[in-house]
Order: C-alpha cells, then sequence, then structure tokens
C-alpha cells in the first residue's frame, strides 16, 4: 500500500496536483490548513482520503483522527494543538498514549521524518508554502508489515 501524506496547501493545490503522478497511490492523508484543498485533490487524482482540520480552518471536521490500516495505527494532527513549532516531545508522548506506529502532523510547513523510540514523526512539509528549501509532500509505504516513509522534495 502506497498513502501521499500532504498538508499546508492554503488554497494552492496546484503544485501538489502537477507533481504527483498516479497510479502511484491508494490513499492520501491530509494534515490540514485548507482541509477543503483535500477534498479537492482527491477529486482531481480518484483518491480515498482522511484529513484534519488546521488553524487556518474552519472549527468543523475532525481535529484528529486515528487511522488503522494494514494493520498500522497512523494518529493524523495538524500539531498546533502540540505545540510542534517548539519541539515534538508532546507530539511524541500523544503517539504513545494512543500507541501509533506513526504520527503525521503539519503546520511548520518543514518535511521531517523520523522514528523516536519505535514511533515514527512525519511532516509532509508544504507543496504550496514551504518554510524550509523545497516545497514538499510524503510517500509511506506498507509492506511486509513495515512502514517505508519517504520525503518527496520538489
Amino acid at each position: 500500500m502506497r498513502i501521499l501524506a500532504a498538508g499546508d496547501t492554503h488554497g494552492q493545490i496546484s503544485p501538489l496536483i502537477n507533481e504527483i503522478k498516479l497510479p502511484e497511490f491508494d490513499y492520501m492523508f491530509f494534515t490540514g490548513d485548507f482541509i477543503a484543498d483535500a477534498g479537492r485533490i482527491a477529486r482531481r487524482k480518484a483518491l480515498k482520503y482522511k484529513g484534519v482540520r488546521g488553524n487556518c480552518d474552519p472549527k468543523t471536521g475532525h481535529e484528529e483522527q486515528i487511522i488503522e490500516m494494514d494493520g498500522k495505527r497512523f494518529y493524523l494532527i495538524h500539531g498546533h494543538q502540540l505545540a510542534v513549532k517548539k519541539d515534538y516531545d508532546l507530539l511524541w508522548q500523544r503517539g504513545v498514549e494512543l500507541r501509533a506506529d506513526m504520527v503525521i502532523f503539519g503546520h511548520t510547513h518543514k518535511a521531517y521524518c523520523e522514528k523516536i523510540d519505535g514511533i515514527w514523526l512525519l511532516n509532509p512539509g508544504s507543496p504550496s508554502y514551504p518554510r524550509s528549501s523545497s516545497a514538499a509532500y510524503a510517500v509511506i509505504t506498507i509492506s511486509a508489515g513495515r512502514i517505508h516513509p519517504q520525503i518527496v522534495e520538489f
């Protein structure tokens, strides 16, 4: 299974739409900040998706989600609620509490991927307004019972 992880598009989906190729993905996780963009991307690319609202979204929909897929447990949150611009301690602790295999978040617009004490922390960055050197999204591959995340910069 291959999952597209993206977020922080802020109304600008063209960079991501033009970059991703299909049938590369089976599903999409969206980390918020213009959650409506998730639906637009999913429709354009014929993908099923789960998403959460960010601090720039209306107060409707999910603030966080736990998604079980292919034997793995994913925790999806935008991240502003857990002070991710400061550090990832609260985020990681929440992942432990929820028995997550991977925590997927956004908010910083900076791509990040690291496994800490058995839990993957993944921020796909922003394909539209990156705060690091490159626009980015992430690919999560689940194969042989293992998670293989990858940041894709473009």
